[in-house]
């Protein structure tokens, strides 16, 4: 008998730290993180932006290459802005985007 009792106090404790850690896992729901990116690619003082939303991703900037008539290259970052904004940038008048990405905190 006290087998038993000492088999059911396990299985109970067992089924409660099962369902605690139910509770505590992230819901099967939630949406991974996914990120948009876009520029004036060849404009000249083109833009670019960049937008991540959903989980994992709490702040977003865009990267912006950029490219002169002289071969010259540069990288613009836009602001740090949260989960689910727009972040913008602009290359100089004189240069032109020709790559657009992002980064993530």
């Amino acid at each position: 008998m006290g087998r038993i009792k000492k088999f059911g106090v396990s299985a109970a404790a067992v089924a409660a730290v099962a369902a605690a850690t139910t509770l505590m896992s992230p819901a099967t729901s939630a949406q991974a993180a996914t990120c948009s990116t876009n520029a004036q690619i060849g404009t000249p003082g083109g833009t670019g932006w960049a937008l991540c939303s959903g989980t994992g991703v709490t702040q977003t900037r865009v990267v912006l290459f950029c490219q002169n008539s002289g071969g010259s290259y540069t990288t613009v970052y836009g602001p740090w802005v949260a989960n689910s904004v727009k972040s913008n940038a602009q290359c100089s008048s004189t240069s032109w985007p020709i790559s657009v990405g992002y980064q993530t905190l």
